[in-house]
Formats: structure tokens, C-alpha cells, sequence
């Protein structure tokens, strides 16, 4: 007896060839991502190893910004307002130092008003009694003594701060 082959035929019409494509294509396109990927991670790691890790900055708890130099925990405290970027910053900074370093001085906290959030503050005039920060207008710079949360003294001149700190030692 004959053994009879089966001849299996191969029925392909174009939307079997069309799909078979689609999937090698997505499979090509796929692998390809994968190995960007690792590409990539691999460049990333080796820059970021050589890179020097700069050390944390400390927290500054003196430093405040306007919107908050009233809700301080101290009942009398002195706010110091002063852009940094003035050519009087080392002399306020050391004139604040010295006082700051009294065993028996009142808080101080500066506000940068270099620093975007406290900028809007600047002024022609300054505004010696302000009830709450958005009242706050400063001229170039100013020592405000607040106590319960109200501006008791205002000063905008370097001698008046001077001897607003020295009265107080």
C-alpha cells in the first residue's frame, strides 16, 4: 500500500502577510526601546559617578521670608529686612552679629529681600506701622522690633538701627 502524504497547504492572503509584518515590525521597535533604555542608564551612571557631591546646606532658622515675620514663636523679636546684594550687607551683617551674640539679645530674623518672595515689599516709601505683612513696605532695608505680634519701633536709617541694637545690650 501506498502511503497517502498529506499535503498541508499554506493558505496566505494578504491581511495574514500585512499582520505577520505589523508583529515583527512592533517586536523590532520594541527591542530597539529596550536597548535605549539600558543604553541610556548605563551613560547616566557613569556621569553621575564622576560627579562631586556637593555637601547639604545647613537649615537656617533665622532666615524668614515677609509673608511670615509675624507669626514668629517669640512675643518680642526684631525682624531685619535688607537685600543682600547691597553694597551695606557686611556692615549690617556685623553690626547684627555682634548683637546676636549677647547673651541676653532679643531674637533676630533677616529677610533677604533679594530673594523673589520678599521683593514685592520694596517701595518708595516705607510704611512704619504695618499690621500684617502685606502692609509691609521698606524702603532699602529696616530693623522692625515686634512684640505680640504688632511693629512697637520702626528704624530705616543705619544710625537709627545702630542705636536701636546698642540701647539694647
Amino acid at each position: 500500500m501506498k502511503s497517502k502524504k498529506l499535503k498541508t497547504v499554506n493558505y496566505q492572503n494578504e491581511d495574514m502577510k500585512e499582520i505577520k509584518t505589523l508583529i515583527i515590525i512592533t517586536i523590532v521597535v520594541i527591542l530597539v526601546a529596550i536597548g535605549l533604555y539600558f543604553l541610556t542608564d548605563r551613560i547616566l551612571q557613569n556621569r553621575t559617578r564622576d560627579l562631586p557631591v556637593p555637601p547639604p546646606s545647613p537649615i537656617s532658622y533665622t532666615n524668614t521670608i515677609v509673608g511670615r515675620i509675624f507669626d514668629k514663636p517669640y512675643e518680642d523679636y526684631y525682624v531685619f529686612l535688607f537685600s543682600s546684594a547691597d553694597d551695606r550687607a557686611p556692615l549690617f551683617n556685623g553690626l547684627l552679629r555682634n548683637f546676636d551674640q549677647e547673651e541676653e539679645a532679643i531674637k533676630i530674623y533677616f529677610v533677604d529681600l533679594s530673594i523673589g518672595f520678599n521683593d514685592h515689599v520694596l517701595s518708595e516709601e516705607s510704611n512704619p506701622n504695618p499690621r500684617n505683612a502685606g502692609e509691609v513696605q521698606i524702603n532699602e532695608y529696616a530693623l522692625m522690633r515686634i512684640r505680640d505680634g504688632r511693629v512697637v519701633a520702626f528704624h530705616d536709617t543705619v544710625e537709627a538701627i545702630e542705636n536701636a541694637l546698642s540701647i539694647e545690650r
